[in-house]
């Protein structure tokens, strides 16, 4: 292999050049990662007379890991790493070897590793990354979802499925923490982020680049004993014990090592303990619904007097009232087009206030259950005097949420 576990007391050009590029784009992407947000004007400047971009891009977190700072962000890793690499190759053409490096560097990406995966994988099992369906999602037609969307709605529709990923995620992590370990670890972790990357790739989910450089430190690692790997899966020849190179001579800064490793199981342990205290919490919280919670398809809708017909073509009726947080609302008109309200609840009065995101006037509405299926509402929206009966569409009506599963298809089920 290029990199091998063995220590060699001589390192060919190519592998030492290989070995410079390498630790010096991960180790500045980490740290870039870590302190970009202090490095406001340099990698403005970068994208304005390097990159020819201009500065019109936002530094602020959005929760998508591929903006355009983000790219102006790997172009000036790059930038830099170019460079160091071949003053680096000069001033230490005579080293024989970087075998001391090439140990701390591993060291490196396994923590690096360790703490994506225990961060995706604890994300997964307690479901804070891919979410049950919302009530919205449920009236969405697939038409109208974004790839994204569509990702997010097949990994959230099943708890157990999550429950397997982040296992396998978690597992990957923890397998880096021991020596012994790290080729199985990093084995899990391609085979997790290599689909990872391809969801990412293949449904426009803004993580690509993320995933591409965990992909590929978890290639660094197996890359060192790649070909004892090759060996033992694809030949069949016997794997002699590897022999670690270890640079610490001092007894007592490995009891300290190890020592650390335990501490880090005894962290992840209690990460999930702590994890499963804040989802129990979090469920009983959830529990607390407003008594409007539901899906409620409108039946009737009088508007200043006139009974508008369910016309798919008309852009005022409501079609849904859906009203799944406590304190939000959203009302789908019949062409599809989704308006968000905040939405406050009076049991006192039976009234209820919208008041929509992007306007600061308030519409007041007074309700009245006909029957616990049935909701009467009459109020104004600006100068219009609205009147409307609702009906409550269960969400056992929706086969995603009604089809559970079976042992025994007689034909396929693919609706």
């Amino acid at each position: 292999m290029i990199l091998p576990q063995e220590r060699k007391e001589h390192w060919n050009f190519t592998n030492k050049l290989i070995f410079q590029f390498l630790f010096t784009y991960i180790v500045l992407y980490i740290l870039l990662l870590l302190s970009s947000y202090l490095l406001d004007t340099p990698l403005r400047w970068f994208a304005e007379y390097v990159l020819n971009w201009g500065t019109d891009f936002t530094m602020e977190s959005t929760g998508s890991g591929d903006r355009a700072f983000d790219y102006v962000r790997l172009g000036f890793n790059l930038f830099l790493t170019i460079p160091i690499v071949l003053i680096w190759s000069i001033i230490d053409l005579k080293r024989n070897s970087y075998n001391k490096l090439f140990y701390w560097f591993q060291v490196i990406i396994r923590l690096t590793l360790i703490f994506a995966m225990l961060i995706y994988g604890l994300a997964k099992v307690y479901k804070g990354q891919f979410a049950d369906h919302s009530l919205e999602r449920l009236v969405e037609t697939v038409g109208n979802m974004s790839p994204m969307g569509l990702a997010w709605t097949f990994m959230g529709h099943s708890f157990f499925y999550n429950i397997f990923i982040g296992f396998i995620e978690i597992l990957g992590g923890i397998l880096l923490i021991f020596r012994k370990t790290v080729t199985l670890g990093s084995l899990v972790i391609i085979g997790v982020m290599s689909n990872v990357l391809m969801m990412n790739l293949t449904y426009d989910i803004p993580v690509k680049l993320v995933s591409a450089h965990l992909f590929i430190m978890a290639l660094i690692l197996l890359q060192v004993n790649g070909q004892r790997v090759f060996d033992f899966f694809f030949k069949n020849k016997t794997i002699e014990k590897v022999e670690y190179y270890v640079p610490l001579k001092n007894t007592n800064f490995k009891k300290i090592i190890t020592i650390g490793k335990r501490f880090l199981v005894f962290v992840v342990m209690g990460a999930v303990l702590i994890q499963t205290l804040i989802r129990f919490k979090a469920t009983e919280q959830l529990k607390e619904k407003s008594e409007l919670y539901g899906i409620w398809e409108t039946q009737l809708f009088v508007k200043n007097k006139d009974i508008l017909s369910p016309l798919l073509t008309d852009t005022y009726r409501w079609r849904y009232l859906i009203v799944d947080e406590k304190n939000k609302a959203t009302i789908k008109k019949m062409t599809d087009s989704i308006d968000r309200y905040l939405f406050k609840n009076n049991s006192d009065l039976n009234e209820i206030i919208f008041r929509s995101e992007n306007d600061s006037v308030s519409h007041r509405f007074l309700y009245k259950f006909i029957n616990p299926q049935e909701l009467e509402l009459n109020g104004t929206i600006y100068a219009d005097s609205i009147s409307i009966l609702f009906k409550r569409k269960p969400k056992s009506d929706f086969r995603l949420i009604n089809r559970k599963f079976h042992w025994v298809n007689e034909t396929n089920y693919n609706h």
